[in-house]
């Protein structure tokens, strides 16, 4: 069976968003995993309004990102975003980027994320309420 799956963006590369190369550079690969990031922690509950209610910050801990199709000016782009794992302080997002016209793969990133005291600058458990949204992922 197939993991449950989440479109967390879309968009163009801006002709700024490009290198000497020609190709879409790798600070706005980061940049568009981050905003799928985001967006995929909404679906799970931890919205701006959770965390300045909780004092709460988000950290990636770990990333491993995959390079594997270059992307050039004006391709758009999108994002899909699962969780491949999930223990009591450590949340693993997985993000695959992909070409809007041929649906082909131009990355992927792993991302270990934690949730943290902002006063007490520690990690802490993921709720109860926010593992069992991201466990219908698993």
């Amino acid at each position: 069976m197939a993991k449950k799956k989440v479109l967390t963006y879309k968009g163009a590369v801006a002709t700024w968003e490009c290198d000497s190369n020609g190709h879409m550079n790798v600070m706005y690969y980061i940049n568009k995993y981050e905003l799928a990031g985001r967006n995929f922690f909404i679906e799970a509950g931890i919205t701006k309004k959770f965390m300045q209610t909780h004092n709460l910050g988000i950290a990636v801990v770990e990333q491993v990102v995959k390079y594997q199709k270059e992307v050039f000016e004006d391709d758009i782009l999108y994002i899909e975003s699962t969780v491949t794992a999930l223990d009591n302080k450590v949340m693993t997002f997985f993000h695959v980027l992909k070409d809007g016209a041929t649906h082909e793969v131009s990355g992927s990133m792993i991302a270990k994320t934690v949730l943290f005291d902002k006063t007490k600058r520690k990690a802490i458990p993921v709720p109860a309420n926010i593992k069992n949204k991201l466990a219908e992922f698993l």
